[in-house]
Formats: C-alpha cells, sequence, structure tokens
C-alpha cells in the first residue's frame, strides 16, 4: 500500500512539473517498429500554429540503444505548410562527442536526445504544419532507434 501511495504521489509530482512548461506548443515521441528506422518508415507530426507573431524554436527528439553505432544521425525534415508547400532540409543530429560520450541523457541501455534543429523560427501562417522526419544514413535499416519525437517551444533568448 506504502508504494501505491508514493507512486501516486510521484505522477502526481511530475504532471505538475510538465504543466509548469507554458513554453511548450507541441511534443510527441512515435514508435520506430522494431527498433530499426528503415527508409520507408518515415514519422510524421502535426502541429497547430495559432499565433504568428511568436518566434519558435524547433526540435528532434531521438531515443536510441546505449550501444548506438554511430555519433550521429541524418535526416530529412519534410515541413508541409498549411497552403501545401512544403520544403525538405538535410539536419545531421549529432549524438556523441569525440570520444563516444553521449550528449543525450541515458539511463541504463536507453539513452534520450533532443537536438536543436531551428531556433528562432517563424511561423508565416496560422494552421496546421506537418513535419516529416525520413532517417537518411547509408545504413538501412537503422537499427537501434527506439522513438522519434518532435518539438516546438516558444523562443527564449539565449535558450538552446
Amino acid at each position: 500500500m506504502k508504494h501505491i501511495i508514493v507512486f501516486s504521489l510521484l505522477v502526481v509530482l511530475v504532471s505538475l512539473l510538465a504543466s509548469c512548461d507554458n513554453d511548450t506548443v507541441y511534443d510527441e515521441y512515435k514508435k520506430v517498429k522494431s527498433n530499426e528506422w528503415d527508409y520507408n518508415d518515415s514519422i510524421k507530426f502535426e502541429v497547430d500554429i495559432v499565433d504568428t507573431s511568436t518566434h519558435y524554436n524547433l526540435y528532434v527528439n531521438l531515443r536510441h540503444n546505449f550501444y548506438f553505432d554511430w555519433r550521429n544521425v541524418w535526416v530529412k525534415v519534410i515541413t508541409e505548410y498549411p497552403n501545401k508547400k512544403t520544403e525538405i532540409s538535410n539536419v545531421n543530429l549529432p549524438l556523441s562527442e569525440a570520444d563516444g560520450k553521449w550528449y543525450g541523457k541515458c539511463s541504463g541501455d536507453i539513452c534520450d536526445l533532443r537536438v536543436g534543429i531551428q531556433q528562432n523560427a517563424i511561423f508565416p501562417q496560422a494552421g496546421k504544419y506537418k513535419f516529416t522526419i525520413i532517417q537518411d544514413m547509408r545504413q538501412n535499416p537503422l537499427p537501434k532507434v527506439m522513438d522519434v519525437g518532435f518539438r516546438v517551444e516558444k523562443y527564449k533568448e539565449g535558450k538552446k
């Protein structure tokens, strides 16, 4: 019974702390099938932007196995605007230092990393923006990738 009460208090505390982040507009992870990211397994996110006067930071989140074989991951990020115009960007997601120390937070065999891909961005139109992330490495499928996420938050001076 004591464990249930402690667990319940932790859930409430985490929920309260998460709700204090008023700058987060969107933050979602999507599972990679069988922890192997194939070229054909594009990860899609849809973000509803209401305020076009605010500036934003955009991030790609990556959850990978501690024994991941690469120091970086190349991805294509396809942005579809509300008017259906699209842009494609090739983005390098650095994962570790030269000595192999992961940039992300690792717990056991799982590492979480948030990489800024655009800072101080402006969305020119209100509406639904679609972001598609495709792995663009030489190896296909790319093993030991568990989840891919996308985050949009309000820009704050000095925050990367």
